[in-house]
């Protein structure tokens, strides 16, 4: 009788839990949302220990962890699929109640999907921007500065591209200890930034890089198991900001252009010269970009000054994303569209073009200090 009962508690709790697991996460978007403090005080305070309490775990294991546990979840899910199939058959249940069953289960599922990107990183999307935790100011700026700010760049990378590292084909080479470089210049980067300083689990590239590129991918923050992940196979020069790119994301800066400009400090602040490289051609991507839109004759004026070895890479960049455009990478696009936009980035994939306003506002107090 005591087993029993302490059974029929556990079903009637059982409700409650995940109501309770869902107010949660209600509960906590909202005032990451609508609160001031919140969101920033989360950031400093408990987001750091699960950071380090997940990424710890993960970063004892040399591959992907978040891709292996993908693999055994649809492993898992053809397996129920199949027994579900096989308990219908041999009539131990109806379709109906079968599809109920599953139908729980899925919704618990996704209660516990909703309530740990919460906590792992849906708060964090509503953060202090880091261009206010720099003491960054974003204003409108001319063309001309625009311009300006390119020949900057290209003047920058022909002086870095004479001492890269390059292959036997010309294109630009992967430095040595890519991993741990990158993960040194973060560090180094909090030196000026308390928000990024503090320990980076590694950063580890994909098995299924074929599928990243197919949506148009270079890297991915995989958040419930705080993992960096980047595409091996795209072109070697832009794979250290890549992998800048996302550890910035492991300390809870989740917006895509910002994430680009730390990107670019860690890279241009490195000793390694590839590093260097791959930074400015990033941040010369979205400014050239930018100015091409704002003004074509510019544009063409400026173009035609990047140096041979950027123009080689870039070429190979080209060559190397057209064989994968299609039906998937246009899909990819919409899903990343809409996925930035539910989480408060209102321009969607256009908030990459949000980092040339940072690189602006550097360059101008740069100019200002005397530095430029």
């Amino acid at each position: 009788m005591f087993r029993t009962d302490r059974k029929n508690r556990r079903i009637k709790k059982s409700p409650l839990f995940w109501r309770t697991a869902f107010l949660t996460a209600v509960v906590l978007q909202l005032l990451a949302r609508y609160t001031r403090w919140f969101a920033e005080w989360y950031a400093q305070t408990v987001y750091p220990g699960l950071m380090r309490f997940l990424g710890g775990i993960s970063d004892l294991f040399p591959f992907a962890l978040d891709e292996v546990l993908i693999y055994l979840m649809v492993l898992g899910v053809l397996i129920y699929l199949l027994w579900g199939i096989l308990r219908i058959w041999k009539k131990d249940v109806s379709v109906r109640i079968w599809g109920m069953e599953s139908l729980r289960k899925l919704l618990k599922t996704g209660i516990v999907w909703f309530l740990a990107f919460t906590v792992t990183c849906g708060i964090n999307y509503h953060r202090t921007s880091f261009s206010s935790l720099a003491d960054l100011p974003v204003e409108p700026s001319t063309v001309e500065e625009l311009e300006e700010l390119c020949l900057w760049l290209t003047a920058r990378i022909e002086n870095v591209s004479k001492s890269v590292r390059v292959r036997e084909d010309g294109l630009t080479d992967l430095p040595d200890g890519m991993e741990e470089k990158t993960r040194d210049a973060m560090k180094g980067l909090g030196e000026q930034y308390p928000a990024l300083s503090g320990w980076y689990p590694r950063a580890k590239p994909v098995f299924t890089w074929k599928v990243l590129s197919m949506e148009f991918l270079e890297g991915i923050f995989g958040p419930y198991t705080m993992e960096a992940h980047y595409n091996p196979d795209i072109p070697a020069y832009n794979q250290p900001a890549v992998l800048c790119h996302e550890l910035s994301h492991l300390k809870g800066f989740m917006r895509e252009d910002e994430a680009n400009y730390i990107a670019y400090l860690a890279c241009v602040g490195s000793e390694d010269v590839n590093l260097q490289y791959s930074g400015l051609l990033l941040a010369y991507t979205h400014s050239i970009n930018a100015l091409y839109r704002a003004d074509y004759e510019r544009f063409a004026a400026v173009r035609v000054q990047l140096c041979e070895q950027a123009d080689r890479d870039y070429a190979y960049h080209r060559t190397y994303w057209a064989q994968y455009e299609g039906p998937v990478s246009e899909i990819s696009d919409k899903v990343n569209d809409t996925y930035l936009r539910a989480n408060a980035q209102q321009e969607g994939s256009r908030s990459y073009g949000r980092m040339v306003d940072l690189l602006l506002g550097a360059y101008r107090r740069q100019k200002e200090e005397g530095t430029g």
